[in-house]
């Protein structure tokens, strides 16, 4: 009897840790749709970054040297969703560990307080570096 319940329990439990997962971007298509270089993407980022700043948590993928400029790669999360950012760095204040080891060893830092301008391009929306409240390792 006490197997049966355990094998119950456990199979529920792994049913709804299998539809949460399932729903990261249930609410976004766009970021389901695109991929992150595209116009299209970019501008939905940068929207959801505009409008709700402070309920969106970022994480520190990798440092990225493209044509002559430098960017973090982050997780962006909010929500009901997890999206893919590309953020320009023109300013290494308080970002000067990741500079100096080009990102190896913060990889899944927390970027607490992390905070980005969006700057309108043709190509979509840029997210540049502004602020940063501290690094959460």
């Amino acid at each position: 009897m006490k197997i049966s319940t355990i094998t119950t329990t456990l199979l529920g439990c792994l049913t709804l840790l299998t539809a949460c997962n399932d729903s990261k971007n249930a609410s976004n298509a766009v970021f389901d749709k695109f991929a992150p270089t595209t116009k299209e993407y970019k501008n939905e980022l940068a929207s959801i970054v505009k409008s709700n700043p402070d309920e969106l948590h970022y994480i520190f993928n990798k440092f990225i040297e493209k044509d002559g400029k430098e960017y973090l790669d982050i997780q962006i999360k909010g929500e009901a969703f997890e999206a893919t950012g590309l953020v320009l760095v023109n300013s290494w204040i308080k970002l000067e560990e990741i500079k100096s080891t080009n990102g190896l060893g913060y990889a899944g830092a927390e970027l607490k307080g992390l905070e980005l301008v969006v700057v309108p391009s043709p190509s979509g929306a840029d997210l540049v570096y502004k602020d940063l409240e501290e690094i959460v390792d």
